[in-house]
């Protein structure tokens, strides 16, 4: 069984372009956004007000941040891949 195309051969610059917009927004989220919130870095002296408690969970808050940004770059590198694809697809076939 045969599914019949959503578009015709016509169409494909429409797609180009859809496709383009999409890759310049993960490209401008991946380089140009800052990292997002860093918590900023403490001398290696400890404040006299300072707990244990609080700076182990600013040091896991810091790790946890880092591994939503990793997150968060790695799903953007793979949709401009999917991107890059999808296009070069549409553009040489």
């Amino acid at each position: 069984m045969t599914f019949p195309l959503l578009a015709s051969a016509e169409d494909d610059i429409i797609f180009i372009i859809a496709l383009g917009t999409v890759l310049l927004f993960a490209v401008y989220q991946l380089i140009f956004t800052s990292d997002g919130v860093r918590i900023a870095r403490r001398d290696v002296d400890k404040a006299e007000n300072e707990s244990e408690f609080e700076r182990r969970l600013l040091e896991k808050l810091d790790h946890t941040n880092g591994l939503l940004i990793s997150t968060r770059n790695s799903l953007l590198i793979l949709i401009i891949l999917i991107v890059l694809l999808a296009s070069l697809y549409l553009v040489f076939r």
